[in-house]
């Protein structure tokens, strides 16, 4: 299900002939950048109460150090910078390694998350003070950093944002109406479309599609639906007060 069969079921839902002529692109573009937003958050919700990762939340949980990923670099402060597309904190480890008579052992070591108040009081207190069998760890200055210095790496888990979807589209000319170009297409003048103004002919879509399952997207076909009544009643009634005092055509 692409970008424009939701916006079309949205419309079965609404009337098109209610609401077409005000869902323009742009205001498309704001709507799909919301839900994707909101239903990120509610599959947040649901692991923060239960402490378990849902089949909807597992596809953007990434983490670094693990399957051929780079673990997180850590400067000599012990200041790691968060990934571009990080959202939410999940858990940190790092690895020691203990020589034996017949080569070394593994030792896995949680790096303990703590607030920055309580991340204070364990460096001020020798008796709770982090080490490199118990490090530390707090965001600040949109980094984490870790305690005890020293450690050059860790593994950090944690939850991505959703990629941000896009719809992009050229003009039919007959109806000057948009026309969806899924990812992969590109910009052009035909006989039937006319290039999309803020791009070229042979330009490249920037559409970019939803991330979330076909269930998860039938609610979100929901919660379009109910954005648009809610934020286009009043751009819809400000419409009809116009054609009748004959402003519009």
């Amino acid at each position: 299900m692409n970008l424009n069969d939701i916006l079309n079921q949205v419309y079965n839902k609404i009337g098109k002939d209610a609401y077409g002529n005000l869902i323009t692109p742009d205001i498309y573009n704001e709507a799909i950048e919301y839900v994707n937003i909101d239903k990120i958050n509610d599959f947040l919700e649901v692991y923060e109460e239960n402490q378990e990762i849902t089949d909807n939340l597992r596809p953007f949980i990434v983490t670094l150090g693990d399957n051929g990923i780079t673990p997180l670099p850590l400067d000599s402060y012990g200041y790691g910078i968060l990934p571009s597309d990080y959202l939410r904190y999940g858990r940190a480890s790092r690895y020691d390694y203990e020589n034996t008579s017949t080569g070394s052992n593994q030792i896995y070591r949680h790096v303990e998350m703590l607030s920055n108040k309580d991340f204070s009081y364990r460096l001020s207190t020798s008796l709770f003070s982090p080490s490199l069998a118990r490090p530390v760890a707090t965001i600040q200055n949109q980094k984490i950093l870790v305690r005890p210095q020293g450690i050059p790496t860790i593994n950090l888990t944690y939850v991505r944002f959703p990629s941000q979807p896009v719809f992009d589209y050229d003009i039919i000319t007959a109806s000057g109406m948009p026309y969806y170009l899924a990812p992969g297409t590109t910009h052009s003048n035909s006989a039937t479309l006319t290039c999309n103004p803020n791009f070229s002919p042979g330009d490249p879509s920037i559409s970019v599609e939803f991330e979330y399952t076909d269930d998860v997207l039938n609610d979100i076909i929901n919660e379009l639906t109910k954005y648009f009544m809610i934020n286009l009643k009043d751009l819809n009634s400000l419409a009809v007060i116009d054609i009748e005092k004959g402003l519009t055509p």
